[in-house]
């Protein structure tokens, strides 16, 4: 029998939730009767709004709002999901920022916002997760990475160094977690039209010109593959970055 994408009630944290892939990802995952724990940072308006449509779905789920550079606010955000829910069986480390400039241009402080982020603050959010799932003995995790984190993309020099870093902590994490009956893979989007890229600039543009299927991607076509990663449909893989970029890497 073939394994299916099965995430029936199912405890998903994601955090990032209220930017363009967070909310379609928490969509999707309700679609699916998954109960997804939608983690934000600093957007009420966005949260309350995505709240209503995961209700609007039949789904019963919570907002957290936390700063994930901070640890005491994942360590709290972690045990309240573990007093309401009782577990978390994923974990979809989305929360990020794209930074834009040449390296020669680039601030230490501004270097360091991003930094923060996108490598410390994904960090804490691993290092808590993973300490309930060893406990637990289960669970899938999928990071949040980018196809820029794999070949590097002019002009965004710090943003490719953070992905980078991310993938390969989704590789040791993934060899440190599998005795816990817990995988960690990561997806490495390219140009996706939503969230980062709502509002491409005339050089995203050019990078449609050389990307082999000559479009930008659909947020669904991330959640679509982020949904099979957290599944048992992949059930024999961990420690991968599925590169999602209509062949960018490959023109």
């Amino acid at each position: 029998m073939h394994p299916i994408i099965e995430l029936k009630n199912k405890i998903v944290l994601v955090t990032g939730a209220t930017g363009g892939l967070g909310e379609n990802i928490c969509l999707a995952l309700a679609a699916q009767g998954a109960i997804p724990v939608m983690h934000y940072h600093s957007n009420d308006q966005k949260a309350s709004e995505l709240l209503k449509k995961i209700a609007d779905l039949g789904i019963e789920s919570i907002c957290l709002k936390a700063d994930i550079r901070v640890e005491s606010e994942v360590q709290n955000m972690i045990k309240e999901i573990k007093a309401k829910f009782g577990r978390i069986d994923c974990l979809v480390n989305n929360a990020g920022v794209l930074s834009r400039g040449f390296l020669a241009m680039q601030s230490l402080e501004g270097y360091k916002d991003v930094v923060d982020i996108n490598l410390f603050g994904n960090f804490l959010v691993l290092k808590h997760v993973s300490q309930l799932m060893i406990g637990q003995k289960s669970g899938t995790i999928v990071n949040m990475s980018s196809a820029a984190g794999m070949g590097g993309l002019k002009g965004q020099s710090v943003y490719s160094s953070t992905k980078g870093a991310l993938n390969s902590l989704t590789i040791v994490l993934a060899k440190e977690m599998a005795d816990f009956n817990v995988r960690v893979n990561a997806v490495a989007p390219g140009f996706i039209a939503s969230g980062m890229l709502e509002k491409p600039t005339r050089q995203d543009e050019k990078h449609k010109e050389v990307i082999p299927l000559k479009r930008f991607g659909e947020a669904s076509e991330v959640s679509s593959v982020v949904l099979f990663l957290l599944s048992g449909a992949s059930s024999y893989m961990t420690g991968q970055v599925l590169v999602i970029d209509g062949g960018l890497l490959i023109a």
